[in-house]
């Protein structure tokens, strides 16, 4: 069951193509991996789905509703979410706080990501991979069907990215949809099921990790590309 359809979105700033003619399709529960070099067109494509821009032209349907230009809090009432901005709002809140504003009854939530100690703590004194995990955390507290969660290992330890790794096994449980923008492709291949690789804001290659990681074309784009 497909849970998401992006159909030909384009998205220019002036004459900059960011995004050009991108369609894909996200099936209900799948865990999906997009990767590109820098100026791929990734986080654009994640603001155009999760409401933050309008594209150009182009549909986005979620749950066969269109979204397309929608606001972002209309979007996340239907059950589809993206990390990581919302925490940045909540920094000067504990960490109880920020997952009560959203949802009074979601307080498990912090046990589940061992977060439960920290509850009394302001988000911004949190280390950068509790910081993540309360993002997702309070991703989680919408209830939501599909997270879209951006660049979620960058700047992690080891340590935190297994911590990562467990939480994000624990949305699969949940039986949460996930699409997920990654350079550090170790990681997001221990997650992912399928690939799509963006490249000048088209799709340069879609397969699994393996398939796409051993593309001619795939190895040509991210030539020279240090992060």
């Amino acid at each position: 069951m497909v849970i998401m359809k992006v159909e030909n979105v384009t998205k220019k700033f002036g004459e900059l193509v960011a995004v050009d003619g991108v369609s894909l399709k996200v099936k209900k529960e799948e865990t999906l991996g997009i990767i590109g070099p820098n100026g791929a067109g990734k986080t654009t494509l994640f603001n155009v789905i999760s409401g933050e821009m309008k594209p150009t032209s182009g549909k986005v349907y979620f749950r066969d509703i269109d979204i397309t230009g929608k606001r972002p809090s209309k979007i996340v009432r239907l059950g589809l979410v993206k990390t990581f901005q919302i925490m940045r709002v909540f920094s000067e809140m504990t960490v109880l706080e920020n997952i009560i504003a959203v949802n009074p009854d979601a307080m498990d939530i912090l046990k589940d990501f061992n977060l439960w100690d920290k509850r009394d703590m302001k988000a911004g004194d949190l280390p950068q991979g509790e910081l993540r995990k309360l993002g997702i955390g309070i991703a989680m507290a919408t209830n939501p069907r599909m997270i879209l969660l951006d660049e979620p290992f960058s700047g992690l330890s080891p340590r935190e990215c297994l911590e990562l790794h467990r939480i994000i096994g624990r949305l699969r449980e949940f039986g949460i949809t996930m699409v997920i923008i990654e350079h550090k492709l170790r990681e997001l291949f221990n997650e992912v099921e399928r690939v799509i690789c963006l490249n000048a804001g088209r799709i340069l290659k879609e397969g699994t990790p393996e398939e796409v990681v051993k593309d001619p074309k795939v190895i040509e784009a991210y030539i020279g590309y240090s992060g």
